[in-house]
């Protein structure tokens, strides 16, 4: 998962401010600091224990960077962005969580801070392939959902791609990798 999250790190222009969005334990948050200079880092989790997680990791690995990144707790399901004019936006593992409904407004509260060329770094599971690849898809997703209703009450019953919902928003694809076998993508998007 960690390859899928970072794939293109390498690939990022210089940044000026950053929303990390559901990030987790920090460990994207890490790689992401280390691998740009960019000044504002905003973390974005809706769970005070990852928050905590992330906190310590940059702490314990990467202190000298703390100063670059502000920590919100924020349920973008019921909240705002805590700002604006974001020249990238990181959605990894994060936007599967949500019914259509509530993806779509997600989306539309994250497309709207965006600055007028913003990137956006998407990586999540997905259905692809052949009849077998999709059959291997279709049973952990239907695993991992059910385990993660009971452990995490997320909203959505089944996966929904956001390709098109990104495209809304004008965030067109400019590369996409696949990992795990078609089990997992990674997607470069950049509003034009």
């Amino acid at each position: 998962m960690q390859l899928c999250r970072t794939a293109y790190l390498s690939d990022l222009p210089s940044l000026r401010k950053v929303a990390v969005i559901g990030e987790g334990d920090g460990r994207f948050l890490l790689d992401i600091l280390k691998q740009t200079q960019c000044p504002k880092v905003h973390y974005i989790d809706s769970s005070q224990v990852m928050l905590e997680l992330a906190q310590s990791r940059i702490r314990q690995q990467l202190p000298e960077a703390l100063s670059r990144v502000h920590f919100y707790l924020c349920d973008l399901a019921n909240d705002d962005m805590p700002d604006d004019q974001y020249d990238l936006i990181a959605t990894n593992f994060f936007l599967d969580v949500f019914n259509e409904p509530t993806l779509k407004a997600t989306v539309s509260k994250i497309a709207r801070s965006c600055s007028k060329n913003a990137i956006w770094l998407y990586a999540d599971f997905q259905v692809s392939g052949g009849k077998l690849k999709q059959l291997r898809a279709l049973a952990w997703l239907k695993t991992m959902y059910l385990f993660f209703k009971l452990a995490a009450r997320i909203q959505a019953p089944t996966l929904i791609d956001p390709a098109s919902l990104l495209e809304t928003h004008g965030f067109q694809l400019i590369n996409q990798t696949e990992f795990a076998r078609g089990l997992m993508r990674a997607e470069f998007r950049k509003r034009v």
